[in-house]
């Protein structure tokens, strides 16, 4: 573990552990004591050689206060304590205090300053350095992207040179830390779409212009699950591929994001959570469903002449023979207008060149067996009517099936804010990691005449 004295030498330490000595106290409460702060990117803990509470019977606190043996001060935010000793309550109860040492769990820290929240400071302006950035963009450019998003109120740029690879954000005014926490997180996200894999707030760093101080914000990146190896994972969609469309496609992302927001949040959730497989296949159809919902409010049915012919044919001998059928024919379409998950799933494919769909699942009558797999396999879990004869139930059929969502998913998330469904199928067929390299064995098991005698 680095021990760093000062921490105004973070920068050749904001990956790894590091652990500050200071001493510590409630804001009011002014009882001083030792200890040390222990920082990585799955938690944060403060060990004390004492106590600094004031009542026992108080575990939490939104803020502790610390100065480092060099004076630099720090605000430790959502602080939970998390060692206790029943000899302090009990002496407490008695009228006396013993000073037992205590330790608390951190959510995240400030660096620079004494403050009660988080939006108790404006900053200028803030650089986000997020994990496995050289992934993303290989090449030293410290001019790499210069755009302005949310109807021009941040301009965001990018910095990229031998020190820090992230971005600056600027927005017309200063604004709090939590202000800047919301867009960081978007942007956290958007990285997250393209590389396919987990990225981490390493840290913030913000300027505030008044007094032209720097202050330097932590945060953990908590997660339920034990995470892959990050540093072999190859990033899906580099900045490279995006070059000439980077502040088009970032720009439509920050306009989108509140649409997406519900979709992708079940869409990345199974990078931090266990689940089962069954729990899995219904979180991917899930998505594909609220994406239809949100992304094609707009969008009607579409009917063929033949059928739309025959409607009307059938019309004629209905209104002679149903005195009321005008006042039922308008529940009919207006109930008519609903989609149901079938329609949802076709009217997406139809979307995408015959290219990708060849590619994610075969051709014609393939894509119409894994659309009628995919739906009655998610109504016999959700509703466990009659038998379907299309729906799954071993666990590799499950998996493939899975895998074809997810990569499904994938083309059609990065397709909506402005990625080419060209790029998405070379970058995908070039991936060594799962689902993409099982796309062609999905194939082979998916979609044999076992499967395609079910549309007979």
């Amino acid at each position: 573990m680095v021990f760093v004295s000062n921490p105004k030498v973070m920068d050749e330490t904001m990956s790894r552990n590091f652990e500050i000595n200071g001493y510590w106290w409630i804001p009011h409460f002014d009882k001083k004591v030792e200890g040390i702060l222990y920082f990585n990117q799955k938690k944060v803990k403060l060990e004390l050689k004492g106590s600094i509470s004031e009542d026992p019977n108080i575990d939490e606190y939104k803020v502790i206060w610390g100065e480092t043996e060099n004076g630099e001060e720090l605000t430790l935010f959502n602080t939970y304590r998390t060692l206790y000793d029943m000899r302090v309550l009990d002496s407490y109860k008695q009228g006396s205090k013993i000073d037992i040492p205590e330790s608390y769990s951190i959510n995240s820290f400030l660096v620079g300053g004494l403050y009660r929240n988080l939006d108790s400071v404006k900053f200028s302006s803030c650089k986000f350095l997020p994990s496995h950035f050289h992934q993303w963009i290989q090449k030293i450019d410290s001019t790499f992207m210069d755009t302005y998003v949310e109807d021009a109120t941040l301009r965001i740029k990018g910095l990229n040179n031998c020190y820090q690879r992230g971005f600056i954000l600027q927005p017309k005014n200063s604004q709090s830390i939590n202000w800047y926490l919301t867009y960081t997180d978007k942007l956290r996200k958007l990285l997250m779409l393209m590389s396919g894999h987990p990225i981490f707030n390493e840290r913030l760093e913000f300027l505030n212009e008044t007094d032209q101080r720097k202050y330097t914000y932590f945060i953990t990146g908590r997660s339920t699950k034990k995470l892959p190896d990050l540093q072999m994972k190859q990033c899906l969609i580099r900045y490279v591929d995006i070059e000439k469309d980077v502040c088009r496609i970032f720009s439509k992302w920050f306009t989108l994001y509140e649409d997406l927001k519900i979709v992708t949040g079940i869409y990345f959730s199974d990078w931090y959570m266990d689940k089962f497989l069954e729990m899995k296949f219904l979180n991917a159809v899930q998505v594909i469903e609220i994406f239809h919902s949100w992304m094609r409010k707009d969008e009607k049915k579409v009917i063929s002449s033949e059928s739309h012919a025959a409607l009307e044919r059938a019309k004629l001998v209905l209104k002679e023979a149903i005195p009321d059928y005008n006042k039922i024919i308008k529940v009919q379409l207006k109930e008519g207008k609903k989609f149901v998950l079938q329609n949802r799933f076709e009217n997406l494919l139809k979307e995408l060149d015959e290219k990708t769909k060849e590619f994610l699942l075969g051709n014609d009558e393939e894509v119409t067996v894994f659309t009628n797999q995919a739906v009655q396999t998610r109504n016999h879990f959700t509703h466990y009517g009659k038998e379907q004869k299309f729906s799954l139930s071993s666990h590799t059929e499950l998996t493939y099936t899975l895998y074809r969502l997810k990569a499904l998913i994938t083309v059609l998330l990065l397709k909506e804010i402005g990625v080419s469904e060209l790029i998405i199928r070379q970058k995908m067929r070039n991936r060594v990691d799962i689902p993409y390299t099982q796309l062609h064995t999905a194939k082979k098991f998916l979609n044999t005449e076992k499967y395609l005698s079910l549309l007979d």
